[in-house]
C-alpha cells in the first residue's frame, strides 16, 4: 500500500495565495451573472405638478412646488432654474408656441414667479393666457414643461382706495370711495364690480360671546350685506342676506381669517355691512376689486392691487331700541291691592337686559312736576309692569326705558298718564 503524501507546512503556505485568488472566480461561478450596467443618473428635476396663475392688477402672479427629488429619485443637487413661458390663445401664426418671459433661480419648495404684463396685454378686450413652467439643472437640462395654467389679459378693475370703517349697531360698517372716471373700461361690464374684503381677528374679547341682532337696523343709511368665503371655517349665513339667520354650530368668534364679497350688482355701492362682528373683537380689513370672466371654457379672475389695511374694535355703545306702546291702567281686586299697571311691546333687540320704568307726578294743570323717579332697582325682564307704590288720588306720568347686556339704555319711550283713583 502506498503510503500518503502530506505536504509540509512550507507547501501549504505557498499555495494559500492562489486559493484566495481563486475563491471570486468560484463564487461568481456559482451565482446568477449580473444584469446590464445602469446609465448615470441625469439629475433632471420631477416636472412641476401644480402650477397656479393669478391676475393681481398690472401683474401675472404664479405659484408652484418645486420639487426635491429628480426624475430617478434622488435629491436634487445644484442650482434650479424656474423658466417661465406664455402663451396668448388663440396664439398667432407669427408667434413661437410658448414665450419665455422670465427665468430665475429658484429652490425646493414653494415657489412664486411675476411677470408685469406689456400694455397690449392691459386693455380690453379681453383674452386668455396659458403658462407654463420648466425647470432646468445645473447642466440647463429639463425633464419637460409643466401643465397649463390659465389668467385673463384685458382691463384690471381699478384698486379700492379710501377704504373706512365705522361700529353701527348692526355691526362694522365698511365704506370705500366709487371709481371715478375709470378709463380701462371696466366699468362698462356689467355685473363686475364686486369688492371682496379681507377680515382678520387681530385680537378678540375677553368677555362671552353674544349673537349679531338678526333683524337690527343700522344706524345709517343700509348697506348692501355680503356674502362669505371662509378660509378656515365655514362662517354665519349673515353675508348672505340683510337679516342674517344664525347658526348655532358655527360660532363667528372662531373666524379669524374670512373672506366676504358684495353681491353682483351693476355699480359700486360705495360700501357694506358686516353683520358678524362680535363686541369687543377687533378686527383688521382689506379690500380689492374683481373682475369675473369667461375665456374659452375657463371662469377667470381679474384682480385689483389689495388696498390699504383699516383696523376697528367692534365697540358696544349703541342703545336698544324705544320700547313702544305703553299702556297704564288702573289695577287691584281689592283696596289692600291698589296698583297701576303697565305694559308695552315687546323690544327685539337680541342683547337686550331689560326695561326700567320711570314715574312722575303730574300737577292739577296737567304739567309733569319734580325729577322722574325710576321705579325698579335692577331691569324688568318682561314687557309689563305694576306700580303698587301709587298713592290714591295722585296723577301720574309713565314712561319706559330698554337696557341692553352692556348697560346702555335707549330714550324713553312716549308718556302715558293715569290716576289711582280714590276709593
Amino acid at each position: 500500500m502506498k503510503s500518503l503524501l502530506i505536504p509540509s507546512r512550507s507547501q501549504t503556505w505557498r499555495w494559500l495565495p492562489l486559493a484566495a485568488a481563486a475563491l471570486p472566480i468560484v463564487f461568481a461561478l456559482g451565482c446568477a451573472s449580473p444584469g446590464p450596467p445602469h446609465a448615470p443618473s441625469l439629475n433632471l428635476p420631477e416636472v412641476a405638478k401644480d402650477l397656479t396663475a393669478e391676475r393681481v392688477g398690472d401683474s401675472v402672479i404664479l405659484h408652484w412646488t418645486t420639487p426635491e427629488k429628480t426624475t430617478d429619485h434622488l435629491a436634487i443637487k445644484g442650482i434650479i432654474t424656474a423658466e417661465i413661458c406664455r402663451t396668448s390663445l388663440p396664439a398667432p401664426a407669427s408667434t413661437p408656441a410658448c414665450t419665455v418671459v422670465k427665468r430665475l433661480p429658484v429652490k425646493s419648495g414653494p415657489s412664486h414667479a411675476e411677470e408685469v404684463l406689456p400694455s397690449s396685454l392691459m386693455a380690453d378686450p379681453p383674452s386668455l393666457l396659458a403658462y407654463k413652467v420648466q425647470l432646468f439643472n445645473p447642466h440647463n437640462r429639463s425633464a419637460g414643461s409643466s401643465a397649463e395654467a390659465f389668467a385673463a389679459a384685458g382691463a384690471a378693475p381699478p384698486p379700492v382706495e379710501q377704504l373706512r370703517a365705522t361700529s353701527v349697531r348692526a355691526g362694522i360698517q365698511l365704506e370705500w370711495q366709487q371709481p371715478k372716471g375709470v378709463t380701462t373700461g371696466y366699468s362698462q361690464v356689467p355685473g363686475n364690480s364686486q369688492v371682496q374684503l379681507d377680515r382678520h381677528l387681530v385680537s378678540p374679547s375677553t368677555g362671552t360671546p353674544t349673537s349679531t341682532p338678526a333683524n337690527a337696523a343700522s344706524s345709517t343709511t343700509p348697506k348692501p350685506a355680503l356674502r362669505s368665503k371662509s378660509r378656515k371655517v365655514s362662517p354665519p349665513s349673515a353675508f348672505s342676506s340683510a337679516k342674517p339667520q344664525a347658526t348655532p354650530s358655527t360660532s363667528p368668534k372662531t373666524l379669524d381669517e374670512v373672506k366676504l364679497e358684495t353681491p353682483k350688482q351693476a355699480a359700486d355701492a360705495g360700501g357694506t355691512i358686516d353683520q358678524t362682528t362680535q363686541k369687543g373683537d377687533s378686527y383688521q380689513y382689506t379690500a380689492r376689486r374683481i373682475r369675473k370672466l369667461s375665456l374659452a371654457g375657463h371662469s377667470l379672475e381679474a384682480r385689483s392691487v389689495v388696498s390699504a389695511p383699516v383696523t376697528i374694535t367692534m365697540l358696544d355703545t349703541f342703545p336698544p331700541a324705544i320700547p313702544t306702546g305703553l299702556e297704564a291702567v288702573p289695577g287691584g281686586a281689592t283696596p289692600s291691592d291698589r296698583s297701576i299697571d303697565l305694559s308695552w311691546t315687546p323690544n327685539t333687540d337680541v342683547d337686550l337686559a331689560g326695561y326700567s320704568v320711570y314715574r312722575q307726578e303730574v300737577s292739577s294743570t296737567g304739567q309733569v312736576a319734580g325729577p322722574a323717579t325710576r321705579l325698579n332697582p335692577s331691569p324688568i325682564v318682561g314687557p309689563a309692569y305694576r306700580d303698587q307704590t301709587a298713592i290714591p288720588g295722585h296723577h301720574y306720568a309713565y314712561r319706559v326705558t330698554a337696557v341692553d347686556a352692556t348697560g346702555n339704555e335707549s330714550a324713553p319711550s312716549a308718556d302715558v298718564q293715569e290716576t289711582l283713583r280714590e276709593q
